[in-house]
């Protein structure tokens, strides 16, 4: 398998490169045509300068992609670090409730976690949106807009949180049923971990809504900074409040609101300072002028995030469903923890799609966009090759990290397999939906995203549902179907089509 993976990659890293230099160098079109005289000096002159000209775009042509690189390096590298922290510290904290022994324990918290994430998701369409919006503005130049739409997103998704954090406390039940039978064991640790993972909802909203609010300015470092300091006061705390609060690992979420609270407050501080947000409208509720936009976009999006969070759940609960001594659950719990590790690159990818494309667009137009584009395309996909080769080498000197249950370590060895494969799969899927968020494409994202919820739904409904290796393969199925149509929109439909025709093209 790991073979089969370095052909690949090699077979896509040889294809990238040479659509790239079909890409970047035209051919010289006038330097190709028959000479009439070739023995006339004027035409021997003709081609000197052909040739210099050549030469000279071709430099030109080099410099923009170093540009290009450089751009997408400082915008995506901080973003994948700050990204990659949060599971790498879910992971430890999944690594300390392993080492309590107990599967239902990991059953339970898995449950949780996936309710809580389905909430959080479902009510942060609008941090996804504002990115783009404040890329578009910012490259446009206009301050007041930007400040405007940052506060105002920021007023509604603090509504929305509060909203959230009563349901989950109140009734639990509500999202833990999409996940677990309503007679499942691991409800016991499920339900008072939600409980109190619901307090720092409002906190995470707020992270969310400031990181979108940097990142659209094409600031990716300070969220990493912030990110690093809630993460160490979790990390410190999570071993206390697990193994001597007698929370046992619902411990775990009362780390997680501290931290969240610390991170949220200090974002707060920083757009305020940075003149990103005016207090007065954070504080109030968006007009009815202000609002009607955002809920008609926000309305696409949050379909489009509901069929991602039903693609979620219903994966979770499948897992959940194909034994009842936890084993398969707390396998998948875990595999997914560690695929999502390697997830965040492409998350990181699709966010610097999603800001610089519009920067670009507004900048310098359709041509420059279309080109930033493709490198963004040519470095997700080896990217994401390099992700599965890598989680795959890996994968034997970890899984006692997670836990020390040898029958939980055989059911996510094979599973992991088909994982490292959706990592060469999602490179490019990501930057695709981040070129269309970026466009403001939203129906046509949502639309494709609803398409690869009705194959994975139909799929775990076959024997694929019976197992984690299994689940992962519709996993496979509904990422390879979101790839090829995104890259198919991309060439053919969307914003930045390429212009295929001889006419266009000269």
């Amino acid at each position: 398998m790991i073979r089969l993976f370095k052909v690949l990659l090699l077979i896509l890293i040889l294809t990238i490169h040479n659509v790239n230099c079909m890409m970047l160098v035209k051919p010289n079109i006038k330097a190709q045509q028959p000479m009439v005289n070739p023995l006339a000096s004027s035409n021997n002159n003709n081609n000197q300068s052909y040739d210099k000209n050549s030469k000279d775009e071709i430099s030109i042509q080099k410099k923009d992609t170093k540009s290009m690189d450089s751009m997408i390096v400082q915008t995506a590298l901080p973003a994948m670090m700050n990204l990659a922290i949060v599971p790498i510290v879910t992971s430890i904290e999944t690594m300390w409730i392993g080492r309590m022994g107990n599967a239902l324990a990991l059953a339970g918290q898995s449950a949780a976690s996936t309710a809580f994430l389905t909430c959080f998701y479902l009510l942060s369409f609008l941090p996804t949106m504002l990115s783009p919006m404040v890329a578009s503005l910012s490259g446009a130049g206009k301050h007041d807009e930007v400040k405007a739409k940052v506060s105002e997103t920021l007023s509604l998704c603090n509504i929305m949180g509060f909203v959230g954090m009563l349901v989950l406390t109140l009734k639990p039940m509500w999202m833990l049923q999409l996940v677990l039978a309503s007679d499942a064991p691991a409800l016991e640790v499920a339900i008072p971990y939600l409980r109190l993972r619901a307090l720092s909802l409002i906190p995470s909203i707020i992270t969310a809504t400031s990181f979108a609010a940097f990142r659209g300015t094409l600031d990716t470092k300070t969220p990493l900074y912030v990110c690093i300091a809630s993460s160490a006061i979790k990390l410190v705390l999570d071993p206390f409040f697990i193994f001597h609060s007698g929370l046992g690992a619902a411990g775990a979420t009362i780390s997680t609101l501290i931290s969240e609270t610390v991170a949220s407050v200090i974002n707060f501080y920083l757009l305020w300072k940075r003149d990103l947000i005016d207090i007065n409208l954070v504080t109030k509720i968006p007009t009815k002028k202000s609002l009607l936009p955002m809920l008609a976009g926000g309305g696409i999006m949050m379909v489009r995030q509901i069929a991602i969070n039903v693609c979620t759940l219903a994966s979770s609960r499948a897992s959940q469903s194909i034994d009842s001594t936890g084993v398969s659950a707390a396998a998948f719990g875990i595999l997914m923890q560690i695929y999502t590790i390697g997830f965040v690159v492409h998350v990181a990818m699709q966010g610097a799609a999603a800001a610089i494309i519009p920067t670009e667009l507004a900048k310098s137009g359709v041509k420059k966009a279309r080109t930033v584009a493709n490198r963004l395309f040519s470095w997700s996909v080896v990217t994401g090759c390099a992700l599965g080769i890598i989680q795959v080498s890996v994968l034997p000197f970890i899984l006692k990290l997670f836990t020390p249950l040898e029958e939980i370590q055989k059911a996510i060895v094979a599973p992991a397999v088909v994982a490292s494969i959706l990592h060469a799969v999602n490179g490019p899927r990501f930057v695709g939906e981040g070129e269309m968020m970026g466009l403001s494409s939203f129906r046509d994202l949502t639309l494709i995203t609803l398409g690869g919820m009705a194959i994975l739904l139909g799929a775990l409904r076959t024997s694929l549902g019976n197992s984690v290796q299994g689940i992962m393969i519709a996993q496979l199925m509904f990422c390879s179907y979101q790839t090829i149509t995104l890259v198919l929109h991309y060439l053919f439909v969307g914003k930045l089509k390429f212009p295929f025709s001889r006419e266009k093209l000269n």
